[in-house]
């Protein structure tokens, strides 16, 4: 059904791979086949955020880090933005924090984003044997149809990266708990690599919104602040979009590219208020035992 969705677009057309054939593309595992979608390409997103800083700073931005804005108010000639010992006055000011936003900075954002984590394990370069034990040697970038995903690719350094959804809190213990269960995971998935080392751990936040889709534009009711987030773990493309559409609209300009309507309605805000993390506590509880 997808593959059919898929072939409406030009330029989309997908191929559908039987079970049978995945290993013969270097894809062996507990798989019921694979589509295939021909756009998109891999990227390191750490390298990738630095270039874009750079050609920021080159265009004659001034980038400050770490200047932590803890408080954000109107004042008689736009915004004023609190920083540790200063402040800082803006007549415009974009807020793209995304899963990392705050609450009360500023208090419109209260309850409009639902942060939630996303894990990554890497493992040491693997060997051709071990590849081939596992029957992985294709470089596609990959992700499951499990509602708490998992995605993988084999990097060109034969490391390879795996990937889930499922944490909620960023705490300790949680963190903890998710290391154990994204092995176990790994190993299920690939059991040829269960003595294969992990050296490389780590999680970020994703930002979900109630609608389900990225919110880009003016805050409304508050005449010189813009806000971009809500990607939903696809912020490397939809933010790179986001901040083209921002840089017009921030200078009273029409985007240059698409903007689609779906991105233009401010989010309504979660129930529960600062506790609602706490119901995805059951809502994941469901999907995992939905995957299972």
């Amino acid at each position: 059904r997808e593959a059919d969705d898929f072939q409406r677009d030009p330029g989309m057309a997908p191929r559908l791979t039987p079970a049978a054939d995945l290993p013969a593309e270097g894809m062996a595992g507990p798989f019921f086949g694979a589509l295939t979608k021909p756009l998109g390409f891999a990227l390191n997103p750490r390298k990738y955020a630095g270039g874009l800083a750079r050609a920021a700073e080159a265009a004659g931005a001034r980038l400050y880090a770490p200047a932590p804005v803890q408080g954000l108010a109107r004042d008689s000639d736009g915004w004023r933005l609190d920083l540790p010992g200063a402040a800082l006055h803006a007549r415009r000011v974009i807020v793209a924090t995304n899963g990392y936003s705050a609450e009360d900075v500023p208090r419109w954002m209260r309850a409009r984003f639902m942060p939630a984590a996303s894990n990554v394990i890497v493992t040491r370069p693997l060997t051709g044997a071990e590849l081939q034990a596992a029957g992985w040697t294709s470089g596609q970038m990959a992700y499951d149809t499990r509602q708490l995903l998992h995605y993988f690719r084999l990097m060109p350094d034969n490391r390879f990266l795996f990937g889930m959804r499922g944490g909620i809190f960023d705490r300790p213990r949680e963190r903890a708990r998710l290391a154990r269960q994204i092995r176990a995971d790994f190993e299920a998935m690939f059991p040829a690599w269960k003595g294969v080392e992990t050296p490389w751990l780590w999680s970020g936040l994703v930002c979900l919104t109630r609608p389900l889709t990225p919110f880009v534009g003016a805050v409304p009711g508050e005449p010189g602040l813009f806000a971009g987030f809500g990607y939903h773990g696809n912020g490397v493309a939809m933010g790179s979009y986001a901040g083209r559409l921002l840089a017009d609209l921030v200078r009273d300009r029409a985007p240059e590219t698409i903007y689609p309507a779906a991105m233009r309605d401010a989010p309504g805000r979660f129930p529960l208020g600062r506790f609602r993390r706490a119901a995805l506590v059951p809502a994941y509880a469901m999907r995992a035992r939905a995957d299972r």
